[in-house]
């Protein structure tokens, strides 16, 4: 099973990825084009949720087929810096050719939220249970996050007009959250349950290169008003997650592979020569499939493994407002 990604393999993949975006971005400028950077401030509030569910076969009577689905809340505010380099075509300078882009977001502040985890077993009669329909056992948990996203990515827009630019882009995300999950309030079957101190700790990470296609439009007297559209998709996902149960001595790691689909809109005004302001919105849908390991590291099962079907996603939105210095050449 794969490791979870190391600092350093990743910082060298965002390099490595700016060193290619710069290359062919460099052999399209002409002596004549307008080089710029921006740096700017970032805040975001995100909410969804992020999800793993697993299905296994057991003995008939151990419970025979069963389903378990643990949803954990993305409920927090967000904030980093954004560093954007790039060129203007010379021949209108208030629209941009090359753009090269990195986003580093770190969570400042978490609302909390609730832990959903949901089991659904064929057999209710191996637990003692009466037949029972739907879902079997359910409790809620406290949650809180910590956690942060990396965005790197490059386009090349080509004019459709005096206001309108189009064209490709490739990117890299990188998500990275972390879960303490305290105390549980539920019901397993007909009967309440509940529980207090630290019951669980996860950590779920998203690794996503992607392509898309990414535009801007620029209006206004002096092209002060500007429109950024971006809309991505990913092949290629790789999540891997860690389930620490504590209350069940258990641990189980997933290692799964997928797709994601991204979108963005940001509205800007450069209220002066150097300095703008923007807003706007993303949203984000994951979907991986793979495996799960499961081991037992005390109480009666120790040293037992087994491995089941797991499905890891992820989807939320975010709403963002940013502050940029612009330096021009």
């Amino acid at each position: 099973m794969r490791q979870f990604i190391n600092t350093g393999v990743f910082v060298r993949h965002c390099i490595a990825l700016f060193i290619i975006a710069g290359l062919i971005g460099a052999a399209g400028i002409s002596s004549s084009a307008e080089l710029f950077g921006e740096l700017g401030v970032e805040g975001r509030y995100c909410n969804g949720e992020t999800t793993y569910h697993i299905s296994f076969d057991e003995p008939w009577s151990s419970g025979g087929r069963g389903e378990s689905e643990l949803e954990f809340p993305i409920d927090c505010y967000m904030a980093g810096v954004n560093v954007i380099v790039g060129n203007r075509y010379p021949e209108n300078p208030r629209q941009t050719q090359n753009r090269l882009s990195l986003t580093w977001l770190g969570v400042i502040h978490d609302r909390g939220g609730v832990m959903k985890d949901s089991d659904w077993i064929e057999n209710d009669a191996a637990y003692g249970e009466p037949p029972h329909t739907g879902r079997d056992l359910y409790t809620e948990s406290d949650a809180e996050l910590k956690g942060m996203i990396v965005d790197a990515g490059y386009s090349y827009l080509f004019r459709l007009n005096n206001i309108l630019t189009l064209g490709p882009m490739i990117g890299y995300r990188y998500h990275d959250f972390k879960y303490d999950i305290y105390g549980y309030r539920g019901i397993y079957w007909n009967t309440p349950v509940s529980g207090e101190g630290q019951v669980l700790e996860y950590k779920v990470t998203y690794r996503i290169p992607y392509v898309g296609l990414s535009s801007e439009l620029s209006f206004g007297k002096k092209g002060q008003f500007q429109l950024h559209l971006t809309c991505g998709y990913s092949d290629w996902v790789e999540a891997e997650d860690r389930d620490d149960h504590l209350l069940r001595s258990k641990l189980s790691e997933g290692d799964c592979e997928g797709e994601a689909w991204l979108a963005s809109l940001t509205a800007g005004w450069k209220s002066t020569p150097h300095w703008a302001v923007g807003v706007g919105g993303e949203y984000i849908d994951i979907e991986t499939r793979g495996t799960q390991y499961q081991s037992w590291y005390a109480g009666s099962l120790i040293g037992t493994t087994v491995e089941v079907d797991d499905v890891i996603t992820s989807s939320f939105w975010s709403a963002l407002i940013k502050i940029s210095y612009v330096h021009r050449n």
